[in-house]
């Protein structure tokens, strides 16, 4: 069976800059399908205009090579309940990764992450190493 996994942005990052354990990450990984959010893009493209322009021709190839998952009504209604109870017991998480672990989860796949502390807080989003 193929597993499906959504790779975040902080995982991306480390690809376009050409890290090895990133790129060696992605290389072993081929038979799955590997999917990112139209966050986790949003989030590529922020960065790209604002440290070089240069480089969102590069966020662009990246994403003609992924599956691209998007924010359904389905996600949306998942992340309003995960942010409201983070926000009820004090653990704050960042919203977009709140709309990205909702997503993946909500599509039946897993987060590749370089930041679980805030993916681990949320209900029914699994992390892969």
């Amino acid at each position: 069976m193929e597993t499906k996994i959504c790779v975040d942005t902080t995982v991306l990052v480390d690809f376009l800059r050409n890290k090895k354990e990133a790129i060696e990450w992605i290389d072993g990984h081929k038979h799955c399908i590997l999917a990112t959010t139209t966050i986790n893009l949003f989030e590529l493209y922020l960065g790209a205009y604002l440290q070089n322009p240069n480089s969102v021709h590069a966020v662009q190839q990246l994403a003609q090579r992924l599956l691209i998952l998007n924010l359904s009504d389905e996600s949306s209604r998942h992340a309003g309940e995960q942010l409201a109870l983070l926000q009820k017991s004090g653990q704050d998480v960042e919203f977009r990764d709140v709309l990205i672990g909702s997503i993946a989860a909500t599509e039946n796949f897993a987060v590749k992450t370089n930041n679980k502390k805030h993916f681990s807080r949320m209900k029914d989003v699994l992390t892969v190493d």
